[in-house]
C-alpha cells in the first residue's frame, strides 16, 4: 500500500497534518541492518528490522558508542538517528537526545514522532508541551503508527489537548483506537487498549442515555428518610459544613482528627453499610489522609444512592483526578450534572460554569441551555442574599442567554 493510500485511510486529521505527514521522507524505512539495530532497537517500533530490546536489557554506554559510529557511517539513516536519541534519553542526556529525536522525526521516522511526542507529554525530562505532542501525534497517526491512536484518544479524553483547539468526534476516536487494536495484540498493551476501549464504551453508553429530549428526563429527589438519620461519632467528627444532608455540625479539613474520624466512620459504615451519608464521610476522611484509593468503593456507594453532596464532590475530584480518584472528565461531568438535579447548589452553579468554559466540550454529557438556565434559577432561590453568589448567578444567566 502506498503512503498516499495510508494517509487517505486515516480520515479526520486536519489537512495541514496530512500534508505535513505526506512530505516526510520515506527514506527512514531503509531496512539495512547495522550494529545499532542489534543493540538498541525498540520492541514497539513498527519499522524495526530486529525484534528489539527493553530499556533494562540495553547496555546504554555501549549502545551509544555503537549507534554514534553507525550514524557517522550513514548519517541519513532516520532509524539509527532514532535509536541514538532513545539510548541518550535513557541516560538522561536530554538535550542531546531531543536533538536526535527531532532530527529523526523530521526525516519521517514515525516511531520518533510518537516517542518525541510522548517525551513532551510526559514532561519528566523536558517541560510539558501538549500542543506540540498533538502536532507530532497527528503526523505519526497520519502515517498509521499503530500505538498513536490509543495514546492520542486517551490523552484527548483526559482534556490534555483542550487548550490546543482540537476536537474529535466519537466516530473519529473509535477509528483511531481501532488503528491500535487492529495491529497490536491486547497482551502487549499492558492494559492501555482495554482502558481506552472501555472509556469509549462508557461514552457510548452515556450518549445513549442522554439522547432523549431533556423534558423526558425525570429525576427522583434524594430521600434521606430512607436511611438512618441517627447521629454517629462519624457524623460528629467528619461532617462537611456544606453538605445539605448532614446531621451534625460540619468541620473543615484542618479541624478533623483524621485517624480518629477514619476509625469512627469505618465502624459506622460496618454497622450501616448502605447508608450513603456515612459512606461519603468515610471516603472524605480517607481522601484527606492521602488514602483515597481505599475509599473508592465508599464513594461509589454514596454516588449510586444519589447522595447530593457525594455527586458533586466525587464528580469534582473525578474531573480533576484528585484524592487518588481515577481522572475521567466526562464521568465527572455527568456526576456534577446529577448533583444539580439533586438541588446541590455547587452543581447548579458549577456545571453551567464548566460548560461555558469549554471543559466538557469533548464529553457526551447533555449541555442543554434551557436546562442549565433552570439550574441557575434554582440556585438563585438558595443563595439568600450572598452578594458574591448573586454576582455569579447573574453572570451565568447572562452568558447562558447569549449561548
Amino acid at each position: 500500500m502506498t503512503q498516499l493510500r495510508c494517509l487517505w485511510m486515516v480520515r479526520g486529521l486536519t489537512m495541514a497534518a496530512l500534508l505535513a505527514a505526506a512530505s516526510l521522507a520515506p527514506e527512514a524505512r531503509a531496512a539495512t541492518i547495522n550494529d545499532c539495530d542489534r543493540i538498541a532497537s525498540h520492541p514497539a517500533d513498527p519499522d524495526k528490522v530486529l525484534p528489539g530490546f527493553e530499556r533494562k536489557d540495553i547496555d546504554l554506554p555501549k549502545a551509544e558508542a555503537i549507534c554514534r559510529a553507525d550514524l557517522a557511517a550513514e548519517p541519513r539513516s532516520a532509524r539509527t538517528t532514532f535509536h541514538l536519541g532513545r539510548v541518550l534519553y535513557y541516560q538522561k542526556k536530554t538535550a542531546d537526545s531531543i536533538s536526535f529525536l527531532e532530527r529523526a522525526a523530521a526525516m519521517g521516522y514515525r516511531q520518533a514522532m510518537f516517542v518525541l511526542g510522548f517525551v513532551l507529554f510526559d514532561g519528566s525530562q523536558v517541560p510539558k508541551d501538549d500542543c506540540r505532542t498533538l502536532d507530532l501525534w497527528q503526523k505519526s497517526l497520519a502515517l498509521q503508527h499503530p500505538w498513536t491512536g490509543a495514546y492520542l484518544v486517551d490523552a484527548y479524553l483526559d482534556g490534555r489537548f483542550d487548550q490546543c483547539g482540537f476536537k474529535l468526534t466519537d466516530a473519529q476516536m473509535q477509528r483511531y483506537v481501532e488503528l491500535t487494536t487492529s495491529k497490536i495484540p491486547y497482551g502487549e498493551s499492558e492494559g492501555r487498549m482495554e482502558k481506552v476501549t472501555a472509556r469509549l464504551a462508557a461514552r457510548a453508553k452515556v450518549s445513549a442515555s442522554v439522547a432523549a429530549p431533556a423534558a423526558a428526563e425525570i429525576v427522583k429527589p434524594f430521600d434521606p428518610a430512607k436511611y438512618s438519620q441517627v447521629v454517629t461519632e462519624c457524623d460528629r467528627l467528619a461532617s462537611h459544613g456544606e453538605d445539605p444532608n448532614r446531621v451534625a455540625p460540619g468541620h473543615e479539613r484542618p479541624e478533623i482528627d483524621l485517624p480518629r474520624a477514619i476509625e469512627a466512620c469505618r465502624a459506622a459504615v460496618a454497622a450501616d453499610p448502605k447508608n450513603p451519608r456515612l459512606n461519603y464521610l468515610l471516603g472524605r476522611v480517607l481522601g484527606y489522609s492521602g488514602r483515597g484509593a481505599e475509599g473508592i468503593a465508599n464513594r461509589k456507594a454514596a454516588v449510586e444512592a444519589d447522595y447530593p453532596q457525594a455527586l458533586f464532590v466525587i464528580g469534582y475530584i473525578t474531573v480533576f483526578g484528585m484524592n487518588q480518584q481515577p481522572k475521567d472528565v466526562c464521568q465527572g461531568a455527568e456526576l456534577i450534572r446529577r448533583s444539580a438535579f439533586q438541588n446541590r447548589l455547587a452543581g447548579q452553579l458549577g456545571f453551567p460554569r464548566y460548560v461555558l468554559s469549554g471543559m466538557f466540550d469533548a464529553c457526551p454529557v447533555r449541555k442543554d441551555t434551557q436546562e442549565m438556565l433552570g439550574f441557575v434559577a434554582a440556585a438563585r432561590k438558595q443563595i439568600k442574599g450572598d452578594y458574591y453568589q448573586q454576582l455569579l448567578v447573574d453572570s451565568l444567566e447572562q452568558d447562558l442567554k447569549k449561548r
